[in-house]
């Protein structure tokens, strides 16, 4: 797209309006890989029980801080991609966040892999195999027919999906309002019984940590902003919209609490919706593997992306057709070989390591460069 099309783009997106488009590209991006299965809520939350709204609470807080430090940061020095975002961050040293970033997208993919293989397996009564095969052949399928069906594939699927979310959350709740009710009446955080608030606080704020994969994603939207009041503004709609669905499955989940056989579930959306009906479960199914399938078609499109991009930068040369189609099948491959580990571990092991890593190269840098623009005087339109 050229610049003269950018600019009159952000011409047709009225005054308000344009302080949505980055938290909206942030949270499409979000709630497919992260909240789809349950396992993450469970895991950074839902195991302190009635002390778990405290870590929803402390990824609102620090995720509409970073939204903001990064919206600001982009907008001031036209950082609209995540190559010029990192150099301005950590310099020379800019090749770290691609080390992190690559090996932690095989990850999730494995993460992916393992929740399809376990959904279609309880849902539609496949073999786990072959959900596992499923999502690495389609995926490498939408990711050589291009950027147009991706796109189709990955809008029409987080549409679908926050729908879905609603309703599977609302279904929950609503049939089991007075066990939730108890939890927090009791204040039973038993799976964690010595854990405090601010353990929850604090894992919750780890967890905004696995944001930092996401906001690439959300840098050309920058383009939007044009004042720090709008940054501040895209900032706190980015943390509230990203907890949405994290508290809406977290009261799900408190519904069942402490029960093993929720909480020790590989996908524990499949367990909870049992009693809403078999027709719920099989559309919770379809319309989760549809979106673990886009997901990962768009961490395998990153990640030819990066190889591309710096192999263009070290030696003036692209990737032929064959070596893409060999990191494709690499990443996959890989991704499901990990998914051996188990959904459980990788998320509970893996997702930790990479928030924190994350926090190490993107987020320290972010708040040691950017805490100028938490001052008043940070009004003043200057670059410095």
């Amino acid at each position: 797209m050229g610049s003269s099309h950018a600019l009159a783009e952000e011409r047709t997106i009225p005054g308000v309006a344009r302080v949505f488009v980055p938290p909206l590209m942030f949270q499409a991006v979000a709630i497919g890989g992260a909240y789809a299965t349950g396992r993450e809520i469970i895991e950074f939350g839902g195991v302190y029980g009635a002390y778990g709204w405290a870590a929803g609470v402390g990824m609102a807080l620090l995720g509409a801080l970073l939204g903001f430090l990064v919206y600001e940061t982009a907008r001031r020095y036209q950082l609209f991609d995540y190559r010029a975002m990192m150099k301005h961050l950590i310099g020379r040293f800019s090749w770290l966040f691609d080390v992190i970033y690559i090996p932690f997208a095989v990850l999730i993919i494995a993460v992916l892999s393992s929740a399809t293989g376990n959904i279609l397996h309880d849902t539609l009564g496949f073999n786990y195999w072959v959900g596992v095969l499923g999502v690495i052949l389609l995926s490498a399928l939408v990711t050589f027919r291009g950027t147009v069906l991706i796109e189709r594939f990955n809008g029409i699927g987080t549409i679908l999906l926050i729908a879905g979310y609603v309703l599977f959350s609302l279904l929950v709740i609503t049939t089991r309002w007075d066990e939730m009710v108890a939890v927090f009446a009791e204040q039973n955080h038993s799976l964690k019984p010595d854990a405090t608030l601010l353990d929850a606080l604090f894992m919750g704020m780890i967890y905004v940590g696995l944001g930092f994969v996401i906001y690439p994603s959300t840098l050309m939207s920058v383009r939007h902003l044009k004042s720090r009041k709008d940054s501040i503004g895209a900032g706190i709609l980015t943390g509230g919209l990203y907890v949405v669905p994290w508290f809406l499955t977290f009261f799900a989940l408190m519904s069942y609490y402490p029960s093993a056989t929720v909480f020790d579930a590989p996908v524990p959306w499949l367990v909870m919706l049992q009693d809403a009906g078999g027709w719920i479960v099989v559309v919770y199914g379809l319309l989760v593997g549809w979106t673990l399938i886009a997901t990962a078609v768009g961490l395998v499109q990153s990640i030819v992306l990066r190889v591309d991009t710096n192999l263009k930068e070290s030696k003036e040369k692209r990737l032929s057709g064959a070596q893409k189609a060999g990191i494709v099948f690499g990443a996959l491959i890989a991704g499901m070989i990990l998914s051996q580990i188990g959904i459980v571990d990788l998320i509970a092991v893996g997702y930790l390591i990479g928030a924190v890593l994350l926090i190490v190269v993107f987020g320290i840098p972010l708040f040691i460069k950017g805490s100028k623009y938490l001052l008043p005087r940070a009004g003043r339109e200057n670059k410095e």
